[in-house]
């Protein structure tokens, strides 16, 4: 049964409050506008006109360097989830999440949309990812879609720090008001106006905007939920409170489907700055100073005269390079003739730009060693890999807060697979030896009895460089060849592996100590001698450090 609790009343209220969200993001709106422009002028330079009349205005490619950097190392970590349960009994079910959460990742084609908000955070300090219910994939029966938000058509209130303490988001779209009345038959045509800034808007005179709200609201029993309205102009389109079956909300895990994940944050907002807006300044002047040095060796590489009038040279034929004689009435010497020479430009103005290039690297992080360039007089392999682990410590950082960003987006898809997967469906992984497998998984475990069950998300990187994977194959065919895996070294070799780290390494404990059984009942004797665990660490150590040179002789 159809209720009205959201009616024209309370989505003009909405609006207002929209127009009043708007208007405080004002300035952030017209910050990413010009850092785009800014940005744009990198990839498409353009000659302009300027106040001298010049038209010559080169545009160099340091500040674009350090954003295309620290995208292509943010595509190294792109980042994937792992369940770990807190409960036995929800071990199972942790598995299975493990497994299909890339699943559906990859469905909705992550990578491109990770690329995506990586590119928008890196140049304006702040993107946005959302988890929603799509009724229409999968031939109705519908499936978690987790896409990029345009920052620009997302709306919260000001002031606030965290998404979640806003009292209402607001995301905006634009669409034509005759495929809004084929989904929608109550629409009136009349729909909100286009009349702020929309991403990507059109020409059109048919379009209008349409509104997604969602919004909390508390319960008499103390629970708040989170409900959603989508209307146009006076139109209420869809409201979950009209509807019956939505007592405890839209989302049932009550959070807003929105995920801001923030480069470089601002006290007292949910947004940050980005590189852009750290190098605009020093990319400006290096640019000025590039326009004026190539604009003097122009001055200078011309050969001009200072020429008398009535001096008897004809100009013409002066400037004409192909003629061999040039006829002249009078004497000429260097008073009625002489060459125009340009000084030599001082060094330090050079200098001062090559300053102004050092300053945009470090401000940026992005200094010649890290691109695996040796400076400053640093040759030796270990001095450069040291300089380098050196200064990933401020790329860790930012992965370390996109994976804080990707720890509520998975937290999210867990919340739509314990609400919508009522129905069994199935998923195929790739197994144990990249054998293709089906697991089959529904809500049914995670709703039994009263107690929710609760996963906690370990991030970590989807695939790691080839520099990385050869080398986890080098420490297992060491561990190898060091007798680890043989029974009668079990007991040293458990000493040994619980001090290091490496991917896979539980795997390798696992097989360890399955080997303590048969290292217990074994009485034979072995060709091997058996080492104690110092040994092993020993050992290991020493060959550590002898594939850390080689890797670095291969650097």
């Amino acid at each position: 049964m159809k209720r009205t609790v959201i009616d024209v009343p309370q989505i003009r209220a909405a609006m207002e409050e929209l127009y009043t969200f708007a208007k405080a993001r004002a300035a952030f709106n017209n910050r990413v506008a010009e850092e785009e422009a800014f940005y744009r002028l990198r990839v498409q330079p353009i000659a302009h006109k300027g106040e001298a009349g010049e038209r010559f205005a080169p545009r160099s490619a340091w500040l674009l360097n350090s954003v295309m950097q620290k995208h292509a190392d943010m595509m190294e970590y792109m980042p994937t989830a792992t369940c770990l349960a807190r409960e036995p009994s929800d071990t199972a079910d942790a598995a299975a999440l493990s497994k299909i959460l890339p699943v559906i990742l990859e469905r909705n084609g992550f990578e491109s949309t990770y690329s995506d908000n990586m590119w928008y955070k890196l140049k304006h300090g702040v993107c946005a990812y959302g988890v929603f219910w799509n009724n229409a994939t999968d031939n109705g029966i519908g499936d978690i879609d987790v896409r990029r938000v345009e920052m620009m058509n997302l709306y919260w209130q000001n002031g606030v720090r965290d998404l979640e303490d806003s009292r209402s988001v607001f995301m905006i779209e634009q669409t034509d008001a005759a495929s809004l009345a084929a989904r929608f038959p109550h629409f009136d045509g009349k729909g909100s106006p286009v009349d702020f800034f929309v991403a990507g808007e059109g020409t059109s005179t048919d379009q209008v905007m349409v509104v997604d709200w969602y919004y909390k609201k508390r319960l008499p029993d103390g629970r708040t939920v989170l409900h959603y309205c989508k209307f146009s102009g006076d139109n209420v389109l869809f409201a979950s409170e009209n509807e019956e079956g939505y007592e405890n909300g839209w989302y049932e895990h009550g959070k807003y489907p929105f995920v801001l994940d923030v480069l470089y944050p601002i006290e007292g907002e949910c947004t940050g700055f980005g590189v852009i807006a750290m190098a605009r300044d020093p990319q400006t002047y290096i640019d000025r100073m590039d326009r004026n040095l190539l604009e003097y060796m122009d001055w200078a590489t011309r050969v001009r005269f200072f020429c008398k009038k009535n001096t008897g040279v004809n100009e013409q034929d002066f400037s004409d390079l192909s003629r061999r004689i040039v006829e002249v009435e009078g004497d000429v010497d260097e008073e009625r003739l002489r060459q125009i020479r340009v000084d030599e430009l001082p060094a330090i103005w050079r200098e001062l730009k090559n300053d102004k290039i050092d300053e945009l690297k470090v401000t940026t992080f992005n200094r010649d060693i890290m691109q695996g360039q040796s400076s400053n007089g640093v040759v030796a392999a270990s001095a450069i890999v040291a300089l380098q682990a050196a200064g990933s410590k401020m790329m860790r950082d930012i992965v370390a807060a996109s994976y804080r960003a990707f720890v509520r987006v998975a937290h999210l898809m867990i919340g739509c697979v314990r609400q919508f997967y009522s129905e069994e469906r199935y998923f195929r992984i790739l197994g144990e030896g990249e054998r293709e497998e089906f697991i089959a998984f529904s809500n049914r475990n995670m709703l039994s009895g009263d107690r929710v069950p609760i996963f906690d998300i370990d991030v970590h990187a989807e695939r790691k460089d080839p520099y990385t994977r050869v080398s986890q194959n080098e420490i297992l065919r060491d561990l190898y060849a060091l007798g680890v895996f043989e029974p009668e070294n079990a007991e040293a070799a458990s000493i040994l592996l619980s001090a290091m780290e490496f991917a896979g390494i539980e795997r390798v404990r696992e097989q360890v100590k399955a080997n303590l059984p048969r290292a217990a009942t074994s009485g034979k004797s072995t060709a091997r001698k058996k080492a104690s665990g110092a040994d092993l660490q020993k050992m290991m150590e020493a060959r550590v450090e002898t594939l850390r040179k080689s890797a670095e002789e291969r650097l």
